[in-house]
């Protein structure tokens, strides 16, 4: 009998320290006593509802599983964040205030402690950028172009010392989850495939698995199919006419494939230089397809006819979800990369002058 028990304490001891399979969040919300929670969970590229609840006397407890400590966020409505932080498996503690996201202090995640850290000092740093920002705007109103001078050399440093900020946190810290988010944040949008798998390579072991570690992996991988060098991939899609073409039907020139939409600011500021470098180079052998990521065919077409678009131009009007736009991965427009005549990608995202520049070296 005392074996037996000496066994069934053993067991005991081994059960009451297994890892734990999920974690439950107990938290307080200071100024709410009622209403429903959602524990909101990033996959697929949305987010998804892990969890619901609903609030009673200001309290409120959530459910959630993380096989590595991943970014959470608890809404009380579409547009309520209550809380961000890094959920990891176990027991978490969670005080929010209704009216102040700043003020949600979480405990039992040694992920947020880092990630509380980190999200400190970068506020700290976006308050003083912001402030350069404002004295350059008054210095522009008086037109104090010294002073405008040295708020736009300090803006710079101020941006460089938080990527600096950023990269000694990610090499201080390459066990954590929030490393590679902070990247995706922060620095992959400014990284080339190279740099982002060398970043990869630092991370341990343990993390490789993060869905933030994927998601930059697939970055990487997007960016070496347009990258410099590499055979621009072949697609078709449909003329406003609804004729086929495809981009290998136009090798044999210089070819810009231009991703852009109706709807984009950016892009139709930017259309007018496209034009001009047009024109200029039309009959030295310059050719320009427009990937439309519009979804209305009416807008189209209005736009290319007020911006005086006369080139190729294409489109599947799937928005986001245009097939061209995703096999290149594109993220923003406008997004260009200019092809030379075997459809090999020469340079990527060139603007005004510089696409000028560029087509003047190729066709003088």
């Amino acid at each position: 009998m005392r074996n037996l028990l000496i066994i069934v304490i053993a067991f005991a001891g081994f059960f009451s320290c297994a890892k734990p399979t999920g974690f439950v969040i107990k938290g307080q919300i200071k100024g709410k006593e009622s209403g429903e929670l959602k524990l909101m969970k990033y996959a697929d590229g949305k987010w998804n509802t892990e969890d619901s609840t609903n609030i009673v006397k200001g309290k409120f407890t959530l459910k959630g599983k993380a096989e590595l400590p991943e970014l959470r966020i608890i809404t009380s409505g579409p547009q309520a964040m209550v809380a961000q932080f890094f959920a990891e498996n176990g027991s978490l503690s969670l005080s929010a205030d209704a009216d102040s996201l700043n003020n949600t202090v979480v405990s039992g995640s040694k992920s947020n402690d880092e990630f509380s850290v980190l999200l400190k000092e970068l506020k700290s740093l976006a308050k003083e950028t912001q402030g350069l920002q404002q004295k350059y705007s008054a210095a522009m109103q008086r037109g104090n172009e010294d002073e405008m001078k040295k708020a736009q050399i300090d803006y710079e440093a101020m941006m460089g010392n938080q990527k600096v900020y950023v990269r000694n946190f990610v090499r201080e810290h390459p066990k954590s989850t929030v490393s590679p988010l902070i990247v995706l944040m922060q620095l992959a949008q400014e990284m080339t495939s190279a740099e982002i798998d060398a970043t990869l390579a630092s991370f341990d072991p343990s993390i490789q698995s993060s869905i933030y570690v994927s998601e930059l992996k697939k970055m990487a991988d997007r960016m070496r199919i347009t990258s410099v060098g590499a055979l621009a991939a072949d697609f078709t899609l449909n003329t406003p006419e609804g004729t086929p073409l495809s981009l290998s039907s136009l090798r044999g020139k210089i070819v810009l494939v231009d991703f852009w939409a109706s709807w984009c600011a950016p892009c139709r500021k930017e259309n007018p230089n496209v034009v001009a470098a047009y024109n200029k180079f039309k009959d030295k052998g310059f050719d320009i397809l427009g990937v439309s990521l519009d979804r209305d065919k009416a807008a189209w077409i209005k736009a290319i006819a007020d911006d005086q678009l006369t080139w190729h131009h294409v489109s599947d009007l799937k928005y986001w979800q245009n097939e061209a736009a995703v096999k290149y991965g594109v993220q923003s427009v406008p997004f260009a990369l200019l092809l030379d005549r075997e459809g090999k990608i020469i340079a990527k995202n060139l603007r005004g002058e510089e696409l000028d520049k560029k087509l003047t070296e190729l066709l003088p």
